[in-house]
């Protein structure tokens, strides 16, 4: 009878630790029983996304979790609503058609279902699903079966042996292995006017791609573009302030341009045609920042430009004659973040319109001031 005892306290442990250890997935049925709530106390199905369908609740994700785990955030969820003061819950797993198998879709030779092995990893799974020469296996999407959505560089793990490119799978995962921008293409990204796909040509270079991408923009940093090469896992660091960094490109490199991490500027104001804050870049000058007003208007005098520059003590006032530097006679005259490049016109006496455009403009600056 003793023994009888100790085998049963056995089977008992070995029970409760296993509740405690194994997780829900989708094709599961799953008892959930709510104590005085006959209405929600049944079998439920999870579906193939960890997700179960409950009376007052909706959809509640229960993928991932243990029973008790899953116990309690359906208690709590019924407590938080208002629906039950005090709920009670036990949820029992049944044990049903679980998978043994991971997705795999995408760029490969053979997608679908492959039958996991003890131990498998990512590297596993692609070998028998067989990638293309297209694929871009530095960005390869592994959605868990509780929902948690990783991107893998396994081309990391082919050419540095890093074990975070091959992580371990568990039955129910889907893999997807996109596409490389590949083709006779160069992918342009960041801080350009047209972010997106441009066509390679023989000899492009990064600065080139950049400008067939519409250019710079206002916010970019130029001294911090990414340069990843196709079939490489790492990226290369260019500074393309410094023309020299300049490098030719690929069919199926991509090019990142970072955003500057604090946003510089300048005001243009009087006759230009569209007054207002211009986004400074460095090395810019005051013809430049003309342009990105939108040009001079008709009436401008350009040879009674001035540039006004905050200092500690004073506003430094300097005066540019753009018409000398039209002809060659000066060089173009630099400026520097904060200052304002006034573009006088004729003569006439400031109309309440404009007398309020100007104060409006100081506030624009003070609020942008203040947000650094």
């Amino acid at each position: 009878m003793r023994t009888i005892g100790v085998i049963g306290l056995l089977i008992f442990c070995l029970t409760v630790v296993w509740a405690q250890s194994v997780k829900i997935a989708p094709g599961d049925s799953i008892k959930i029983s709510v104590e005085k709530e006959e209405s929600i106390s049944r079998v439920y199905r999870v579906d193939s996304q960890g997700n179960i369908q409950m009376p007052l609740l909706g959809l509640v994700k229960v993928g991932g979790l243990t029973e008790g785990e899953a116990s309690q955030a359906i208690s709590r969820m019924l407590r938080e609503g208002q629906f039950i003061r005090d709920p009670k819950v036990k949820v029992e797993i049944l044990l049903t058609e679980r998978p043994t198998a991971v997705i795999v879709s995408g760029a490969v030779r053979k997608a679908g279902q492959v039958n996991l092995q003890p131990g498998w990893r990512l590297a596993n799974a692609l070998q028998v699903a067989e990638p293309t020469d297209q694929s871009d296996l530095s960005a390869v999407r592994l959605e868990r079966v509780d929902g948690t959505l990783l991107i893998v560089n396994y081309l990391r793990f082919q050419q540095q042996n890093d074990s975070a490119g091959n992580p371990e799978l568990t039955a129910g995962d889907r893999v997807f292995v996109p596409l490389q921008p590949g083709g006779q293409n160069v992918l342009v990204l960041g801080a350009v006017q047209s972010p997106g796909i441009i066509k390679y040509e023989e000899g492009m270079t990064v600065l080139s791609a950049i400008a067939k991408a519409g250019g710079a923009s206002n916010e970019a940093n130029l001294g911090e573009v990414r340069l990843k090469r196709k079939g490489q896992a790492d990226t290369q660091s260019l500074d393309l302030n410094n023309l020299s960094s300049d490098t030719t490109v690929a069919a199926g490199d991509e090019i990142t341009v970072a955003f500057k991490a604090v946003k510089e500027f300048v005001v243009a104001r009087g006759a230009v045609q569209n007054p207002g804050i211009i986004y400074y870049n460095p090395g810019m000058t005051v013809t430049q920042v003309i342009e990105a007003a939108g040009g001079p208007a008709s009436n401008a005098r350009l040879d009674q430009v001035v540039i006004e520059r905050p200092e500690p003590r004073k506003m430094q006032r300097i005066r540019v004659n753009l018409l000398e530097v039209a002809q060659g006679r000066r060089p173009d005259e630099p400026v520097k973040s904060g200052d304002t490049i006034d573009v006088p016109g004729p003569k006439a006496r400031a109309t309440a319109a404009e007398t309020l455009q100007v104060v409006s403009l100081v506030l624009s600056i003070i609020f942008l001031l203040m947000r650094r």
